[in-house]
């Protein structure tokens, strides 16, 4: 038996948070100097410990848990449970593993329940054998990408929740309220007593709520400091806390500014905001860095302009704004468009959470990523006269004042070097699922202005 998976009563809560950390469900038997059995201990049972205002140097004597399902190990080989405090109704049910002890009931082991099925039938269900995936949460996730990233999580049988304040798009939610896995709750994330009650029962959080760019931070600038730092800094403290591992921050290219030398930036490039937006993006990338420890090792994200369709569309960044323009006014506005762009899909950058999701944190812990696509680094013209290409009756208006001067390659090798990750959707895709989209939707209007986020906030 692994002494990983064992603890004594006694010893710090401390001990037991790193012994939890990293693996999913996963249960620390509580045993005494014999190593019988006395409980077990979950990462679940730990947090609520710490949130109740137990030290980390207290023992885990009070807070693990006695009333426990277990298995004698002779039962298992006569394929039937007769002292065993376990049944066959637990299989289906969220316990997931379980310990199995001997006739003192000194610990042997600790089987998952779908390893209990394959000894006591004698079937090899080894291709079937479900993982346990860990329960993500999602701040903004009802958002541009979050709607994408909760879509295609809950398609792979993971559990989700949901925390936004929905002030976009009210409908998007309804997409997902029916799926067993899903919850929501409809909270400002601002609020450092929503922050305690949504991270209990956690093992992975998303963090990409966020009001963009200067305009909408402009508009509402309190709020923007609140979302866009305030809020990251203490959901990192208290993570780090609690030992909640896994942290991912979707950051902005944005902090590199002003390239005059039209390099391939990378990572260890120099940042050069010329936002106010972009200054806040290195504000929170420190704070949660300053916050990493043993267990707490955030990965940040900087993500490359992000387009394409979404479950909640937004017309107000440059490829999407494009395709609107394009198809339903037939004219094309290039401000400049000698600016350098790093891009990348929506349905990519949430491949690329998910891939995070499933990386070590020896490969994605503690680091900075770029997140976009090595192929999709073009000048503004190039994206104008690709938008005239799929949509070919439409003109390209050149106006020599450039409104946004930010120019700025990047590199995304240091992330596929870690995870094989690589963004495969192209921009012209997205223009063809655009146009499907708008030629589709005869009564469709992307000028509600649901679909900016700079209109609603300016409203507020």
């Amino acid at each position: 038996m692994n002494k990983e998976n064992l603890i004594k009563e006694n010893d710090r809560i401390a001990t037991a948070l790193k012994k939890v950390s990293g693996s999913f469900g996963k249960i620390i038997c509580v045993v005494d100097n014999k190593k019988k059995l006395l409980g077990v201990i979950t990462a679940g049972d730990i947090r609520r410990a710490i949130l109740a205002g137990n030290d980390s140097k207290d023992s885990i004597k009070k807070i693990y848990n006695k009333n426990v399902s277990y298995i004698f190990e002779n039962e298992i080989a006569n394929k039937k449970f007769v002292r065993s405090k376990f049944s066959n109704k637990e299989i289906n049910q969220s316990i997931f593993y379980v310990p199995v002890v001997d006739e003192n009931k000194k610990v042997k082991n600790i089987l998952t329940t779908e390893r209990i099925v394959e000894l006591m039938e004698n079937k090899n269900l080894r291709q079937k054998k479900k993982k346990k995936l860990p329960k993500v949460l999602i701040v903004g996730g009802a958002g541009y990408i979050g709607s994408v990233l909760c879509k295609k999580l809950l398609k792979k049988n993971y559990t989700v929740k949901i925390v936004d304040k929905v002030l976009y798009d009210k409908n998007v939610i309804s997409n997902f309220i029916k799926n067993k896995n899903f919850s929501f709750d409809k909270v400002d994330i601002c609020d450092l007593n929503t922050q305690i009650n949504v991270i209990r029962d956690i093992d992975v959080v998303v963090f990409l709520a966020e009001i963009v760019g200067d305009p909408a931070c402009n508009a509402r600038p309190e709020d923007a400091l609140k979302t866009n730092y305030l809020s990251i800094s203490s959901m990192a403290q208290l993570c780090s806390h609690l030992g909640i591992s896994k942290f991912i921050y979707t950051s902005s290219c944005s902090v590199y500014g002003l390239d005059k030398q039209n390099k391939l930036l990378t990572e260890k490039s120099d940042l050069n905001p010329i936002s106010h937006y972009a200054r806040m993006k290195i504000m929170s990338e420190k704070a949660l860095l300053s916050n990493k420890n043993d267990i707490f090792k955030p990965t940040i994200f900087r993500l490359g302009t992000v387009f394409g369709p979404s479950l909640r569309n937004r017309f107000d960044l440059v490829v999407n704004t494009m395709a609107k323009n394009a198809y339903y006014d037939k004219k094309i506005n290039l401000h400049g468009g000698e600016q350098w762009r790093p891009n990348i899909h929506v349905e990519d950058v949430a491949e690329g959470i998910i891939t995070s999701i499933k990386s070590s944190q020896k490969k994605v812990g503690n680091k900075i990523f770029n997140l976009s696509s090595d192929k999709s680094n073009f000048k503004i013209k190039d994206i104008a006269f690709a938008a005239k290409k799929i949509f070919k009756k439409s003109k390209i208006n050149i106006v020599k004042s450039m409104v946004d001067p930010r120019n700025y390659r990047v590199s995304s090798k240091k992330f596929f070097y870690s995870s094989g990750f690589k963004a495969k959707k192209t921009i012209n895709k997205a223009y063809k699922d655009f146009e499907k989209i708008f030629r589709n939707n005869k009564n469709f209007n992307p000028d509600k202005k649901i679909f900016s986020n700079i209109k609603v906030l300016s409203d507020k």
